[in-house]
């Protein structure tokens, strides 16, 4: 979409990628903005299908569509940047980075698989103004909503992506009106979530129960997820339940307890898990065996 102001043309752009950036394409379709040009890259670790789903909505409204890790902005348009993972070279006057958190808190990397592990019960989007700084840029809006537990990343993400779109309808008429205005972050109450890895994956069995049970769900589709070694194999475990503690003499977290038809009551530095739904690598279904078994060894 474009609009005429003074007398220059200007274009709504679209970065974007992951299964947020599906979302929010068509979320904006559905408001009625229509991205002049969106931009794209496929993520090697996206389970989503996320690419095909960009390509397809830009192709089914005639948006330009460009494959490129490093797209050329320009000043007067609205360029709006949603889970990129690249930097961007030239930030124009009307660049609009989306990051999944209230800032100040959780400036950095995967902000919302860090904000379900913690346990927060409200989650949000910020849009801001890209600095040099690692999500330091003047606050251009902010939305959030209020979530309860157990919840899947798949769900929370769902959810930021219809925030962004409502937060982004509010810039976009602030944009055509000229009005769009922006204001400074209070850095003295900055928090930071760091990069994740595949070791970031493999469940600690010393961590209370609840808090496991929330990475599990943290960490899911999209991502990889959580997964422990089980007698040299690695398993993962896309479902999990809180059962009722017992007091044990002597508590060595990653001990199987019980076995219900191939699913195990484990250990963890407090309270149980039974692990209801499992994996391997290859996706093939796990049901535990052996009982004296201890996992992450």
């Amino acid at each position: 979409m474009s609009a005429t102001t003074d007398g220059i043309r200007r274009r709504v752009v679209v970065c974007t990628t992951g299964l947020k950036g599906g979302r929010f394409i068509a979320g904006l379709l559905a408001q009625g903005i229509k991205p002049s040009i969106i931009y794209s890259y496929r993520q090697s670790d996206d389970k989503s299908g996320s690419f095909d789903e960009i390509e397809a909505l830009a192709r089914s409204v005639s948006s330009s569509f460009i494959v490129n890790k490093h797209p050329e902005l320009n000043e007067g348009d609205l360029n709006l940047i949603v889970g990129w993972q690249f930097i961007i070279k030239k930030v124009t006057k009307f660049s609009v980075v989306y990051h999944d958190s209230l800032l100040p808190k959780y400036r950095g990397f995967a902000p919302t698989v860090a904000a379900l592990i913690k346990g927060e019960e409200v989650i949000g989007v910020s849009a801001l103004s890209p600095t040099a700084g690692v999500d330091e840029g003047p606050i251009i809006g902010q939305i959030s909503a209020q979530i309860s537990y157990p919840i899947k990343v798949r769900a929370a993400l769902e959810i930021q992506a219809e925030l962004m779109v409502s937060l982004t309808k509010q810039i976009y008429d602030q944009w055509l009106s000229g009005s769009l205005a922006t204001y400074e972050q209070d850095h003295t109450k900055a928090t930071y979530s760091l990069w994740r890895n595949e070791a970031d994956y493999e469940i600690d069995w010393d961590q209370p129960s609840r808090q496991i049970l929330r990475m599990i769900d943290a960490v899911g589709y999209p991502y990889s997820g959580a997964r422990t070694i089980v007698a040299g194999e690695v398993v993962i475990i896309d479902e999990a339940s809180e059962v009722e503690d017992l007091v044990f003499e002597f508590r060595q977290p990653g001990k199987i307890w019980a076995l219900d038809h191939g699913k195990a009551v484990v250990v963890c530095g407090s309270g149980l898990l039974k692990l209801e739904k499992c994996r391997r690598i290859d996706d093939s279904p796990y049901d535990f065996q052996r009982l004296r078994v201890r996992l992450g060894k």
